[in-house]
């Protein structure tokens, strides 16, 4: 079978048999794919040094039904600047583990694509920030189907707009404004503007989470985020401890 050349982003890294890696990649045309990259672990000449967790690189591989064959990596970059500090690989961990949890395999997805290079590359430039986390997670649901049911009550559907609502545990995230539940957890106002002006711009750093609204968000987007997913994230561990 023909190989292919792709771009991609190296999102999950695995040890395999005793020279081996199963490395998993978002691609810009053919989505996410896992592939064998033989020798790997036994040579870094083998792939050039690329094989390292959220680099860019253009891909060569030939297509197959189930794990690719991995024929050749060209790196782009590394992302050197998010490797200087813990706080910037641990956001772009989360980041690369939750694309490869959420998206669908071999489903192509260039927005998603351009996304993740566009994060990856904020954290490259400047510090990693929560508020930036939370604006790549809203763009990720939105783009894959996920979006939060943020505009109007789930109950009478009300808008909700600077009042806000509450929500609770267990529900499909949907909001309640205040005259059908005063109970639960509170997304006001300021909150809501945040998460869906979100969606409204493509570019980092144009819309602020204040700490108040980082608190709401960050519980309910962490909660919706884990009832959307088949098993818990390991890179949140960390995350919950950073500033």
């Amino acid at each position: 079978m023909q190989s292919v050349i792709d771009e991609a982003l190296i999102i999950g890294l695995m040890d395999y048999r005793e020279s081996d890696r199963i490395v998993t990649f978002f691609t810009r045309e053919h989505g996410r794919l896992s592939g064998v990259a033989r020798g790997a672990r036994r040579s870094v000449k083998r792939f050039g040094g690329g094989l390292e967790l959220f680099c860019r690189l253009n891909l060569s591989f030939t297509p197959g039904d189930g794990l690719v064959r991995i024929n050749d990596v060209e790196p782009v970059t590394i992302y050197p600047g998010i490797r200087t500090s813990l706080e910037g690989i641990a956001h772009a961990g989360y980041a690369c583990e939750l694309v490869a949890a959420m998206s669908p395999e071999r489903m192509a997805s260039q927005r998603l694509f351009r996304l993740l290079v566009a994060y990856l590359e904020r954290l490259d430039s400047a510090a990693a920030s929560r508020g930036e986390r939370h604006f790549f997670e809203m763009n990720l649901l939105n783009i894959l189907g996920y979006r939060p049911p943020l505009e109007s009550c789930c109950s009478c559907g009300a808008p909700l707009g600077d009042e806000g609502g509450s929500w609770r545990r267990g529900l499909d995230g949907g909001l309640f404004c205040s005259g059908c539940s005063a109970n639960g957890r509170r997304l006001g106002g300021e909150t809501l503007a945040a998460m869906l002006g979100s969606l409204r711009t493509g570019r980092f750093g144009h819309v602020v989470y204040t700490q108040g609204v980082l608190a709401e968000a960050g519980e309910y987007l962490e909660e919706f985020i884990s009832a959307n997913l088949q098993r818990p994230l390991k890179s949140l561990g960390f995350l919950r401890l950073s500033p």
